[in-house]
């Protein structure tokens, strides 16, 4: 086990003299993603903010008396609304305006149907809050007059509504801010593919590029203690990043404590622990992975496109999750980074969790890691293997 030990502590000495590549994961993993998820967090407030606020823009307000005394009863702010409103809203200097016509205080009264505009640029995310609560407030405003006018005429206004919807939500505040913390699953399974992306491409590719692989191989110490030191240094390098990643999501998260939203940024020590716990095998399926692929290639520029090709599908698989709307099922947890990524989703919205959801998935993951080693090891075997003759 000394010359295993000794193979581990080189590849690490080797690697952290390289300080430009520790700065490149530093950047590139560690702090992208707790500063994205910062940056989405600081949007979904304001727009929270925006809904909480009750204000709306109004042109022509001295058309619909009714309609204000409506507004100012619900202790809603009111604001003129510029002359230029329509050019304002195109360019998103505004987000709702209601436009009252001349005549609407005169059918309003007749007990016609009152016609209103909204003019809003759906196009714009942070427009959706004031649209929908302009909206919601004409409804009410609407649902007013209707019954007022019913009752005038001695028509119960219950007979409009034979139904009557009770809306009862079973999401909990944690399972809704699921939706905003799809970041931290998505980071968690790609940063250990950055972490140990280094490691095992100049071990492999890059030492037998640079013609230090042969020297290494001749030394009176079987082939898999030297591969497994390698291997055990990508891992322990993937596995580090991840956590100093995922630790950045609990900066992150701790930031909003006491504001409104952060009953959505329920990502604390716990959840840190549980996603470490599924990360640690996973970074060993992948640094076995990249080491198997940069085995084949003849240069570490080489073997840095053949990794690339694995990250770029491994990153797909958090996105078909996300957009295709995938039910979670138990063959899942049977398939590498799908496993992964559904039982981190599952922690994420505070699901419980069951032992075989760790275990399989970690199991998968470390058997993929122990064949990729042993693979490794026989083609090192291979002259051609070692002196770039593929």
């Amino acid at each position: 086990m000394s010359a295993f030990g000794t193979v581990f502590r080189k590849e690490l000495r080797d690697a952290l003299r390289d300080r430009r590549t520790a700065l490149m994961v530093l950047f590139a993993s560690i702090l992208t993603g707790p500063i994205t998820l910062v940056l989405v967090a600081q949007f979904v407030s304001g727009l929270e903010e925006k809904a909480s606020t009750l204000k709306v823009r109004i042109a022509g307000q001295e058309h619909a008396p009714a309609l204000v005394n409506f507004l100012r009863r619900s202790d809603v702010e009111i604001e003129v609304a510029p002359a230029d409103y329509e050019a304002r809203v195109r360019e998103g200097r505004l987000d709702a305006v209601i436009v009252v016509p001349s005549d609407f205080d005169q059918r309003y009264l007749a007990g016609e149907a009152a016609r209103v505009d909204i003019f809003y640029d759906d196009s714009r995310t942070e427009s959706g809050p004031a649209i929908r609560q302009a909206e919601r407030l004409l409804r009410a405003f609407n649902r007013e007059s209707g019954m007022l006018r019913l009752m005038a005429r001695g028509v119960s206004p219950d007979l409009t509504e034979p139904l009557k919807v009770q809306h009862v939500n079973t999401a909990t505040p944690q399972q809704k801010g699921a939706l905003l913390l799809f970041l931290i699953p998505m980071f968690a399974i790609l940063s250990p593919l950055l972490g140990g992306m280094t490691i095992a491409i100049d071990s492999t590719a890059g030492e037998r590029e640079r013609g230090s692989l042969e020297p290494l191989l001749a030394n009176p110490v079987s082939i898999w203690r030297v591969v497994a030191g390698k291997w055990l240094a990508a891992w322990s390098f993937a596995c580090a990043v991840a956590a100093l990643t995922l630790a950045g999501f609990v900066f992150a998260a701790s930031l909003y404590t006491g504001k409104r939203i952060a009953s959505l940024m329920t990502f604390g020590l716990p959840e840190l622990a549980l996603f470490v716990a599924m990360v640690v095998p996973l970074a060993a399926m992948t640094a076995g992975l990249q080491m198997l692929i940069s085995t084949y290639g003849r240069s570490y520029r080489e073997a840095q496109t053949y990794v690339s090709y694995l990250a770029t599908l491994v990153s797909f698989v958090p996105l078909i999750v996300l957009f295709s709307g995938l039910k979670d099922a138990f063959w899942q947890l049977w398939v590498p980074v799908l496993g992964q990524q559904v039982v981190l989703t599952r922690i994420v919205r505070g699901d419980a969790l069951a032992a075989a959801d760790w275990a399989i998935p970690s199991a998968v993951a470390l058997a993929i890691a122990a064949a990729c080693v042993f693979a490794v090891a026989q083609l090192l075997k291979d002259e051609r293997i070692v002196f770039g003759r593929t």
